[in-house]
């Protein structure tokens, strides 16, 4: 999902989250908490507007290298985890 005003893109499915963290593609801002229903939103600084051609072309098997995408992994669900266990709507990476 794309935020005009902010120019980032959202996205809630955690391995492409993963996947433009790990391949730097975009960089990472925050973590927030959905509508109530336990999920949880990836924010990523997109100032030219490329988040959705880039999830076509994970969708279609771009790469990056493993050891950085499994680290991604296990960034990104601790900070989803705060984000949802700690009582806040939003939750920014320190890395």
């Amino acid at each position: 999902m794309v935020d005009s005003n902010k120019k980032t893109y959202r996205t809630e499915d955690l391995p492409f989250a993963a996947f433009l963290h790990a391949s730097r593609r975009l960089r990472f801002l925050c973590c927030e908490r959905g509508n109530g229903d336990g999920r949880v939103a990836f924010e990523f600084d997109d100032p030219n507007g490329k988040g959705e051609s880039l999830q076509i072309q994970f969708e279609s098997g771009a790469e990056c290298p493993a050891v950085s995408f499994y680290d991604s992994v296990r960034h990104l669900r601790r900070v989803m985890d705060g984000t949802r266990h700690n009582g806040t709507d939003k939750h920014t990476s320190t890395r």
